[in-house]
């Protein structure tokens, strides 16, 4: 079931995001603005801005932006629908009666309604097949490792047969198009025509969005089969860049501990939810993306590193400390005796002892130093060098000056030089890293005017209609400073489309994105006034015409120097042309 398709317009329209943001965020106004600490990260300055008239928000500090939608989505933790329906409540708005999927009101949304349909009747085949005959050395794997029927139930465990053609069967049964099951990803198509299933004679996990729906699935091989771990492929409902494994279950435990702890596998993040750890997520059998540690920072502001012990855990323990200090989370480091992965110490050594190692992982600076010993050593001044260039990406990272003299003093014990020569080697990207962000009192990086054309494009439909056809009909947009925004605007109102900052915003590049919120929040703004407007017009079709002359100019010098008598003299009667016409624009 699903909301009539106009129905979040209306409530988007209707909702005050000051108040609704207000709510959660303690905003002062400021000039037409609204200024508050922002809520996706730690700051002492105010950098988060709410523009009430355009219903949108904007964070200086961190690049967070969206309308009320995307504000309830990121801080209530909840899916797009669930989001107008919560706004729709705080704004005293009825809900009308939802309608059905299959009357969805776009043909991609009608794809992912069918797509989750067909995942959720595999996760129902693949968990009722795990108490199949052939599933039995399966089930004693799980026995095995100390996987509890509760657990088996709780993260919808399965099995996938080792027959070709198992899974297309059922769902060709249960009567989904063929279409559907290619976008799915769950099946491939043979040669010789119909279908094979991807996953065969595998242990299977579902793998879930955070509002706790199967989007795609995770077989690790029984036996010694490769791959060790096939997941699903990219579709509509699934990108493994996006996810984090384990997410929707964890949410509310690391929004309560303000910390998650962050593992590598499948079965790492099980097995500690088992222990009696529920804040406990995995990154889907990638590497720790930006994306993910931004959905992660929605939640807690810490996170505790507990990858594989072996080289390439260690390698990915680095990449993922530099990835979560630029996003500004707090970070500890959590290496567990014996070189044991998670899954392996709870097994050996139980849930107990996790937690009390747990509770006891080092700040990831102490990691860092350790981490230099061990890949550098300190036996040669090249060695010392070595650690310290190894260190920099991070300490460059690092937001707070008492974390960063504490870095710097382990690493000059750790390495045994100077604490003076480390602070020396490290001082520039320590110097240049800012302690708060100050919101720009105007937008000075583009013309005032071209600021106030794209506000006037912004607020009012007359000078839209008025303006963009006098843009086309010139080719006029190759000309402005902030040529990207305004041409992404005009995009939007020939498309018919009402501009939407929100909407605006997710068309641009994240410099752009910050360019048009510095034109939307400034402070300083003039009134809108299209005398002027039509005035930047007028000196943009002057400056266009102007390069066409010098373009033109060398065009004749090199008709000239070719000796093409003919070619110069049309081209110099082209250039009278223009020269009447430049001489036009600036009476």
């Amino acid at each position: 079931m699903g909301l009539p398709s106009d129905f979040s317009r209306h409530v988007k329209s209707a909702a005050d995001i000051v108040r609704i943001i207000g709510e959660q965020v303690r905003l002062k106004k400021s000039g037409n603005n609204y200024l508050g600490l922002c809520p996706f990260h730690q700051e002492k300055t105010p950098s988060f801005s709410v523009h009430s008239a355009r219903q949108f928000y904007y964070c200086f500090g961190c690049g967070a932006k969206g309308d009320v939608f995307q504000f309830v989505i990121a801080t209530e933790r909840l899916s797009f629908p669930e989001a107008v329906r919560r706004v729709a409540q705080l704004a005293g708005i009825p809900v009308p009666q939802e309608v059905p999927y299959g009357g969805a009101s776009s043909p991609e949304a009608r794809l992912r309604a069918a797509l989750h349909e067909v995942h959720q009747r595999a996760l129902e085949f693949y968990r009722k097949q795990l108490q199949s005959s052939e599933a039995s050395p399966l089930r004693e794997i799980i026995r095995n490792r100390g996987v509890t029927a509760e657990t088996v139930e709780e993260f919808g465990l399965g099995f996938a047969p080792g027959k070709g053609s198992s899974l297309a069967s059922f769902l060709l049964k249960e009567g989904f198009p063929e279409k559907v099951l290619e976008e799915s990803g769950l099946l491939l198509r043979r040669d010789s025509g119909g279908f094979r299933d991807r996953f065969r004679n595998r242990w299977i996990f579902p793998i879930a969005a955070e509002n706790g729906k199967v989007v795609a699935f995770a077989g690790r091989a029984i036996g010694q089969e490769q791959p060790k771990y096939l997941n699903s492929p990219e579709t509509p409902l699934y990108s493994k860049s996006h996810l984090l494994y384990n997410l929707f279950r964890a949410r509310e435990a690391i929004r309560n501990s303000d910390s998650a702890v962050l593992v590598e596998g499948y079965m790492d993040a099980i097995a500690v939810h088992q222990a009696g750890v529920q804040n406990v997520v995995a990154s889907c059998g990638t590497s720790l993306t930006q994306r993910q540690v931004q959905k992660l920072s929605r939640y807690g502001r810490e996170v505790v590193v507990n990858y594989d012990p072996d080289l390439a855990g260690k390698t990915a323990t680095d990449r993922s400390v530099s990835i979560l200090l630029e996003e500004e989370m707090s970070v500890r480091i959590l290496r567990l005796e014996g070189n044991m992965d998670p899954d392996q110490f709870i097994q050996k050594k139980g849930g107990e002892a996790y937690r009390a190692h747990l509770a006891e992982a080092e700040p990831f600076f102490r990691y860092l130093a350790a981490r230099v010993l061990e890949t550098h050593g300190k036996s040669t001044p090249e060695a010392k060098v070595a650690g310290l260039n190894f260190v920099l990406p991070f300490v460059a990272k690092v937001p707070n000056k008492l974390i960063r003299a504490e870095l710097v003093a382990d690493i000059a014990q750790k390495i045994d030089v100077s604490p003076g020569i480390v602070w020396d080697t490290f001082r520039e990207a320590a110097v240049a890293r800012r302690e708060s962000f100050q919101l720009p009192r105007a937008a000075t990086r583009i013309p005032s005017a071209e600021a106030m054309l794209i506000r006037l494009l912004l607020d009012s439909e007359e000078s839209r209609q008025e303006v963009v056809p006098v843009l086309r009909q010139k080719d006029l947009l190759s000309e402005f400073e902030a040529g990207t925004i305004v041409s992404a605007l005009v995009g939007m109102i020939e498309g018919g489309s009402a501009p939407d900052m929100a909407s605006l915003a997710d068309r641009l590049e994240e410099a752009q994105q910050r360019l048009l919120a510095e034109i939307v929040f400034d402070r300083e703004a003039r009134p809108v006034n299209i005398d002027e407007v039509s005035t930047y017009i007028l000196a943009l079709e002057r400056k266009r015409v102007q390069r066409e002359r010098v373009s033109l100019q060398h065009r004749i010098q090199e008709a000239q120097k070719q000796s093409d008598g003919q070619l110069a003299m049309e081209l110099l009667r082209e250039q009278q042309h223009i020269d009447r016409r430049l001489a036009e624009l600036l009476q």
